[in-house]
């Protein structure tokens, strides 16, 4: 018992110290340097990526670990405060939680006069605005926000987001965020991406967990003369 409780003690303390990322700043995003390019960046949000729906088992358990771990912390703190800490820590351990801890300070950071927006997908696909936002203030608090109370569920149709995401106006480059575990097969989704990628936009991706289809995500990358990240949660 006292060593289950403590680590649980550990996830939170992480966790707690991992939020603090809504203060930071970053000039890059999982060693992708903010570029000058007019940038969408593209998050799924399917099930598997906060352990539902189609997550794997690993997925599932590290969620049930943080839930877990983030009710100790309300019960132990106590009232609307430890809740919300509570919250916090049962958040964190996701792929979608690694997502938030590194989009918004690289969000955050933007330089002034930035142009970027942010779609999401899942079954369907989410667009925070159908025009690329300008960065200041107003625009970085209003996409962290946005990014911030995002949730998983459905499948992964990584075709529809990528083909969305390639039809925006002045699209120059997208980042895509997944555990790369397409509904279509990764062959189909990277044949649709070659026929639509007429204008040469880059496409980086960066892969989430151990399951992810790392050949699928590199081969994408690699093809759209973009850079092709592996990150652990």
């Amino acid at each position: 018992m006292k060593k289950t409780i403590t680590v649980f003690a550990l996830i939170a303390i992480c966790s707690l110290m991992q939020s603090c990322y809504v203060m930071k700043k970053s000039d890059d995003f999982y060693k992708i340097e903010t570029s000058t390019l007019n940038t969408l960046y593209l998050i799924d949000i399917s099930g598997s990526m906060e352990g539902i729906d189609e997550g794997s088992v690993k997925d599932q358990v590290m969620r049930e670990v943080g839930d877990t771990a983030g009710n100790q912390v309300s019960k132990i703190i106590g009232g609307k405060f430890g809740n919300l800490l509570g919250k916090q820590v049962s958040n964190e351990a996701t792929k979608l939680g690694a997502v938030k801890r590194k989009l918004i300070p690289a969000i955050k950071g933007l330089p002034d006069g930035k142009k970027f927006v942010v779609f999401t997908f899942s079954d369907n696909v989410t667009k925070q605005s159908t025009e690329f936002k300008v960065a200041d203030n107003v625009s970085r608090t209003a996409s962290n926000f946005f990014v911030k109370n995002l949730k998983a569920k459905g499948g992964t149709d990584t075709l529809d987001g990528l083909l969305e995401a390639l039809s925006m106006a002045d699209v120059q480059e997208i980042v895509l965020m997944s555990d790369g575990l397409p509904n279509s097969s990764p062959e189909t989704v990277l044949n649709e991406v070659r026929k639509a990628n007429t204008k040469n936009i880059i496409i980086h991706s960066i892969a989430f967990g151990d399951d992810a289809d790392l050949n699928f995500m590199k081969t994408l990358a690699e093809e759209n003369n973009g850079n092709f990240i592996t990150s652990k949660i």
